[in-house]
Formats: structure tokens, C-alpha cells, sequence
């Protein structure tokens, strides 16, 4: 089983600004060390906290959930790829379970202390977690914090079992009854030491937990154990006094998600000024703070994590963990199962090689007009050369829509002079587009001289996901080290970075076909104790000075990206040109008849999806999944292309696999259809939309990876401005 994204996060930017401009609270004095209690009755223990609380320790230490050096976790990735270790294949009952032998394993190599164990993907997961992982973790070592979604991410009651989606089950959203069940299971299993619920402030989420309904959680739970431990994720912007004294009461602490300036995850330079800013708040009322670093993908951020960004963020966190100034640190999303992981084309959006330079701003964040991101170095320049010249490609992830222009703006610059400008909107979208440029007046008769590209905010963005690439730099007349920008040690790189911008960050990303082992190693080794490998230790990125105004991709066409699939290199895609106009109700898509296999308790399917479009426009493309059986035809996943993110996804995002049994059951054979529709006409809207890795539970399915071309599938292309085709990369 795969994972679905979380629904979006809005962090609050006015806390940003001043967390940038220096207007933080100073860094409060450490804690002092605490050991957690050891035996004793309850009584004692309850006893040992009161005297421990006037001493000023987060209520985690007063309950000894807490390990001297606090907690190095790792956490379930709803927004990741195969982080929890799920069996191959679906046991008796229909369903894929954890594989707790293995993730013990990989935990234990991890040098893990706490897991996360998320309740939320499947029905078996509460039953998983008593019966299968507790006994083993205890036996291992490992302490269990139990991960809970908040009703935001609970897709229930929705009156069709194909309808229902993921939610923690079996309790869904009775916190009270997960409460007393938690209770009881840390007392069967002492090495289950706390519960988490997700996301307490966002959305409808605040209107259940009232402090009358957290006063009822806590009563519940600390009358079968008062030292369990009990915990919500707070985002950057909640950190209010308002909500820090509602909450206050009823919790032990918080976990941070760090997401650099905002939305990001490549952007390591704000750990210890967030760190700082909230840690006075929080020990005044007796709170512990945990950071939980994205060490896979996340939903609104344009750039996943690398090795060098896990590994900067773990470096600057540790001496808060080592101090006892926080709990510890959550690896979110850690590739357990690096065994098993997309493409590397999929995931390498260099036009040459493995590296690019990238420029990206994530979802639901604005930048100010006149920040900018920069990499820049000093270049050496033959004066009486005959000519000077420079060619490079670049890219980026917008169509050529006139709202979006004037706003982002790829510039070069000689000595800080603009020699070239380029609005997103010039260029074909999703492609790398090559430029030649002349720079013989601006080199002749110099030495040396500053090269910069960049990418400035002309006006403020709005809702504008973005990440520019640059690549393939050929000079004549002058030399650039790393041009194709393949080394992305700090040390060595050449290209410096000047990061103008609270959103906007520019970094050097290169990917391998090792990308995840290389994560996982990161964090095994500061789990240990030990350097991160590879990866120098005593690098600092500054945070510099805001400008004073702002305190196939796409298929056919040169210079496509590769490989656009998930995994492998093939991948179902369906499009719509630019420029190309298209009726109301046409649509393109592949079918397969496939036959079931009888007998089964449940039947479900499963895919992934993308499209390359982040938008706000939406009621025109839909991704549609339908099944036609002796009934008739059913439409079971009817998607908005402007709702998803351009990244690959579990089908319907918070639904994950459908539960297909209703339609299926007792048939022999039924025809899966994958299209792209047309809900309106449009003239100028272009998407491509693909499909892969289609999975079933009880459906037989052939080349669901789209591996052997359309083999299985039958294209079905009937209008001339829509098209439907199978990509397979070549050479691949």
C-alpha cells in the first residue's frame, strides 16, 4: 500500500517576517537534564511530577516519556512513498498490514529510539499495532508514540463503502474512547509511552477540541495512567498565547513541523531562530516542543528534501536535543523503505546529468515584490578573447497563462547588471528551453568578473507554486566551475547563494538512484551519534538581509524532462496541448478488461495519479476512474486536476485504495476505464495528465505499470484536441 498527501498547510507569514528580521524572543536558558521515572507505583510517580513541575520540566519529563537526549523518532509519511513498510501482499482478510518485523529491523539500523506508529491508511492498523508491532518494539527496545489524524483527515460516514477513506480506526473520531484504549494498551505494553492527534488548530479540528472535550480526554486517560503522554502538531503560526492557554491544561507538549521560511523543505536556515522564538512560550507553561523535520516529500513544497537538507537541519537541532531544551527530534516520513522507490527520472529534473539549479516557492505562500534568490561566483575571464558568449537551459513549472505574468522573473547578471530577463510566462512550460547570450560588451578587456543568475519577484506572487530551474551552462571566453551543477557539497560547489527572500529559495538539487538510502543514512547516523556521511558537518548557510521594499513533464517538443513515470519508465498520459481548444464532455482514456478472481472478502484498486498543474482554475479537467460490470458503469473517482498538487498521488489524496467489493463481487470480469474529461471547453488550458502503478486486491490486471508499453490496454482517442498515449522513456 502507498500514501496519499495531507491537505494543505497555511503557515502564518507575519511570524515569519519577524522571525527573518531578528524581532525573535531570545533564546531561553536551557533545562536542566532529567532521567524519566523508573518503577514505583503510580502514586509515587504522580508525586515525583508535582515536586518536578515547581522545578519548571516539560510535563514529558515529569511523566518520563522523555529519554535523556530526548526522542529520535521516526514518523508514519502521510505525504510520502512507502514509509511505513506495508506487506506485499493483502493477507486473508483483503488487506495489506504492516510488516513489523521489517520495520523493527530497519528502526533498529535507523538507531531509532521512539516510532510513530500511524493509525489511519487501514482498518488493520489498530489491531497491527496491539497485536504485531508493540510486543516486538518492546522486545527491540523501541518506545511507541501513537499517531492519530484529527477530523480533517478522516474521510467516514460518508454512506458507501467505496466512499469510505482513510481515518483512524476503529474509534475514527470518539477521541475519548482512543483515550481509555491507549490507556489501556501502555499498560499492557509500558514501552507505549504517549499519543499524538494531528493538526488540533486547523480547519473544523478547533471545534471538537474544546477545552471541555480535552479536559474529558484527559480525565479518561490519566485515570487508567497518568504518566501517558499526550501530545498535538502545532504549525509555526498557531504558536499563539490564545491558543498556548487553551491547550496548555490538557497536553505535554507539541511537535514542530519545520518547513524552512515557509512551505519548503529544502531551506534549513530558520531551525534555530524558530527554535528560540517558541521554546519561552512553551516552558513557561510547562510544554515540551519536538521538531519533526520532512525527510521525504511533502504536499506543499515544490522541492523534496535532499541528504545535505536532512542532514543541515539534524545538525542544527541537536545541540537543543543534547541540551534537554527540547524532546527530540521526528524524522518525518524516514524511507524505511528505501528498498522500493519512484524513479530517479521521475524525481531528476536536470536537463544534463543529475543536478540543476532550482529556485522554488511551495503552495499557498506569497513573495514580496523585490526579494529574490541568487547563486552566484566569481568567474575568470580571458580579456582579448575573440568572443564571449554564454548557453544555458532553463525551465519552469508554469504554462504560458497571461495571469501569471509580470510577477516571477529569471534574470543573469554580470557584475549585479541584468543581462538578460525572462518572465516565467516566456517560455513553453515543463520544459528545458535553450538561450544563447552575447557578453562580449560587458567582458571584453576584464579578468574577472561576478556571474549571478536569479529569480526575482517583480510583484507579489499570490498563490503561485513555482520552481525555476537552471542548467548546462557553456561559456566561451570565460571559465564557470560546476556549470552543469552536479556537486552540491556545500564546500566544494562553487556557486554561492544569496537567499534575499523569505519564500523563495534557491539551492543546488541532484538526485541519485540512491536518494533515499542516502536519507536513511543520514539520520542512522545522527540517530548514532556519529557525522552524517558524505556530508560536511560545519556548514552554515546565513540568513541575509531582505531587500528594503519587500521586508514530460510535458510530452513531445525538445528538451522534454525523460522520464515522467512513477516508477520504472512507463506511464499512461493523457493531454491537452497549449493553445488548443476543446468541447464540453470530450474525453480521452485507456481500458482494460480484466477478470476477478471469486471468492474474496474484499475487493479493492488502487493508483497513482499526477498532473503537472497547480492551479486556482478550476471545473474543467477532471480525472475520472470508472468500472463498467454487468450493472453498468460506475463512476468511482471523478478529480479535479486544479485540486491536486504536481506530484504523484494515491488516487484520491485522504481516500487512498477504493474498496471496490460492491461493484465487483460476484463478477467475472469488469472494464477499468482511466481518462481525462472535459467538464467545460476551454481554449487555452494545457495538461498532462498520468497515470501508473494501477494495483488490485481481486482484479488481474496486466502491465498496471505500464512497463511493456500499452500491452493489456486499448487507447481510446477520439477527439483531435485531446490525446492519449503510453510514454515509456527511452534507453531506460
Amino acid at each position: 500500500m502507498k500514501h496519499p498527501l495531507r491537505r494543505q498547510i497555511v503557515p502564518m507569514i507575519t511570524t515569519l517576517a519577524l522571525v527573518m528580521a531578528g524581532v525573535i524572543a531570545a533564546p531561553a536558558a536551557p533545562v536542566a537534564s532529567a532521567r524519566p521515572l523508573m518503577g514505583g507505583t503510580a502514586a509515587s510517580q504522580v508525586e515525583a511530577s508535582s515536586s518536578a513541575a515547581r522545578k519548571g520540566l516539560p510535563k514529558t519529563r515529569q511523566k518520563g516519556i522523555i529519554p535523556p537526549g530526548g526522542i529520535k523518532a521516526s514518523k508514519t509519511g502521510g505525504n510520502t512513498i512507502d514509509a511505513e513498510l506495508r506487506e506485499s501482499r493483502p493477507r486473508a482478510d483483503g488487506y495489506r498490514h504492516y510488516d513489523s518485523a521489517k520495520l523493527i529491523e530497519r528502526l533498529t539500523a535507523m538507531n531509532a529510539n521512539t516510532y510513530l506508529f500511524g493509525i489511519w491508511e487501514s482498518p488493520t492498523d489498530w489491531d497491527d499495532l496491539r497485536t504485531e508491532f508493540a510486543p516486538r518494539a518492546q522486545a527491540a527496545g523501541i518506545d511507541i508514540w501513537v499517531d492519530l489524524v484529527p477530523p480533517s483527515e478522516c474521510q467516514t460516514n460518508r454512506g458507501a463503502a467505496y466512499l469510505e477513506g482513510y481515518c483512524s480506526r476503529p474509534y475514527k473520531m470518539d477521541y475519548i474512547a482512543w483515550a481509555r484504549a491507549i490507556a489501556n494498551l501502555s499498560l499492557e505494553f509500558p514501552n507505549v509511552k504517549a499519543w499524538q492527534i494531528d493538526d488540533f488548530l486547523v480547519a473544523q479540528n478547533s471545534e471538537l477540541f474544546t477545552p471541555t472535550y480535552l479536559g474529558q480526554i484527559k480525565a479518561t486517560q490519566d485515570a487508567i495512567n497518568p504518566n501517558l503522554g499526550f501530545l498535538t502538531t502545532m504549525y509555526l503560526g498557531d504558536y499563539t498565547d490564545e491558543h498556548l492557554d487553551k491547550l496548555a491544561p490538557y497536553i505535554d507538549g507539541t511537535l514542530l513541523p519545520y518547513l524552512g521560511g515557509s512551505q519548503s523543505t529544502s531551506d534549513p536556515r530558520f531551525v534555530e531562530s524558530q527554535l528560540n522564538s517558541l521554546l519561552a512560550k512553551l516552558s513557561a507553561r510547562n510544554l515540551d516542543l519536538i521538531l519533526l523535520t520532512y525527510t521525504d516529500r511533502f504536499l506543499d513544497a515544490s522541492v523534496p528534501p535532499s541528504p545535505e537538507y536532512v542532514a543541515e537541519v539534524l545538525r542544527r537541532a541537536a545541540p537543543y536535543a543534547a541540551a534537554d531544551r527540547i524532546g527530540g527530534v521526528v524524522a518525518y516520513g524516514a524511507p524505511v523503505n528505501y528498498d522500493r522507490r519512484p524513479t530517479i527520472s521521475s524525481n531528476n529534473l536536470a536537463n544534463t546529468g543529475f543536478g540543476r539549479l532550482s529556485f522554488a516557492q511551495g503552495n499557498w505562500t506569497s513573495a514580496t515584490a523585490g526579494e529574490y534568490a541568487e547563486a552566484y561566483q566569481q568567474v575568470s575571464v580571458t580579456p582579448d578573447a575573440v568572443d564571449h558568449k554564454l548557453s544555458f537551459t532553463t525551465f519552469d513549472q508554469v504554462s504560458r497563462t497571461p495571469s501569471k505574468a509580470g510577477k516571477l522573473i529569471k534574470e543573469v547578471l554580470v557584475d549585479d547588471i541584468p543581462v538578460w530577463r525572462s518572465d516565467i510566462v516566456d517560455e513553453f512550460g515543463f520544459t528545458w528551453v535553450p538561450t544563447h547570450l552575447s557578453l562580449h560588451s560587458v567582458l571584453k578587456g576584464k579578468t574577472s568578473a561576478k556571474l549571478s543568475l536569479r529569480l526575482y519577484i517583480a510583484a507579489a506572487t499570490g498563490h503561485l507554486p513555482i520552481d525555476v530551474g537552471f542548467d548546462s551552462l557553456k561559456p566561451t571566453g570565460f571559465r564557470v566551475l560546476n556549470p552543469g551543477f552536479e556537486d552540491n557539497n556545500p564546500a566544494t560547489r562553487d556557486w554561492q547563494f544569496r537567499q534575499a527572500s523569505l519564500n523563495i529559495y534557491g539551492s543546488i538539487e541532484r538526485w541519485t538512484d540512491h536518494q533515499a538510502k542516502d536519507i536513511f543514512d543520514v539520520i542512522a547516523a545522527h540517530f548514532g551519534g556519529q557525522p552524517a556521511p558524505g556530508i560536511p558537518t560545519t556548514s552554515d548557510l546565513p540568513i541575509l538581509n531582505i531587500p528594503a521594499a519587500g521586508r514530460e513533464y510535458w510530452p513531445g517538443g525538445s528538451g522534454t524532462i525523460q522520464n515522467s513515470a512513477m516508477y520504472g519508465k512507463g506511464r499512461l498520459s493523457l493531454f491537452v496541448p497549449e493553445r488548443t481548444a476543446t468541447s464540453t464532455s470530450s474525453c480521452v482514456w485507456a481500458e482494460q478488461r480484466v477478470s476477478v478472481t471469486p471468492g474474496l472478502p474484499r475487493y479493492e484498486l488502487s493508483w497513482w495519479d499526477s498532473d503537472q498543474y497547480v492551479g486556482s482554475l478550476g471545473g474543467y479537467h477532471y480525472k475520472q476512474v470508472s468500472l463498467v460490470t454487468s450493472k453498468g458503469k460506475k463512476l468511482i473517482s471523478n478529480m479535479d486536476v486544479a485540486h491536486d498538487v504536481n506530484m504523484w498521488q494515491n488516487g484520491q489524496v485522504l481516500w487512498g485504495p477504493i474498496d471496490i467489493t460492491e461493484f465487483v463481487q460476484g463478477e467475472s470480469e469488469v472494464l477499468l476505464l482511466f481518462a481525462l474529461c472535459e467538464l467545460q471547453g476551454v481554449g487555452d488550458y494545457m495538461i498532462d495528465v498520468g497515470f501508473d502503478e494501477i494495483e488490485s486486491v481481486g482484479l488481474n490486471i496486466v502491465n498496471g505499470n505500464f512497463e511493456q508499453g500499452s500491452t493489456g490496454w486499448t487507447i481510446v482517442d477520439p477527439h483531435p484536441a485531446m490525446h492519449a498515449q503510453v510514454l515509456t522513456a527511452p534507453g531506460l
